[in-house]
């Protein structure tokens, strides 16, 4: 399954802009995935790589305007560059 580009960049962005490595140890407690003493035993990587899963799985899963909401409430920044030779085919696209 190919991931949606858009989905990376937010995932992106909330990984580096919200790193909370307790409040995602809570957050796999709260939503019973794992119990607290599986959690304790997990490294910060290990927590890290599954709340990227679990974002990447989240937004996946929702529609292009749901998606659009998130990034403008995250205030993601991105912009389009068009190669030359793709800008005809990209303009169609966008």
């Amino acid at each position: 399954m190919q991931v949606n580009p858009m989905v990376n960049t937010l995932v992106q962005h909330i990984m580096v802009n919200e790193e909370d490595i307790g409040a995602w140890r809570r957050n796999l407690i709260q939503n019973q995935i794992f119990d607290a003493q599986e959690v304790k035993d997990l490294s910060e990587r290990e927590i890290s790589l599954i709340h990227h899963a679990l974002l990447v799985q989240k937004f996946s899963q929702m529609s292009s305007e749901e998606l659009n909401r998130e990034i403008e409430n995250h205030n993601v920044q991105y912009h389009l560059n068009l190669e030359t030779d793709d800008f005809q085919m990209g303009a169609v696209a966008y």
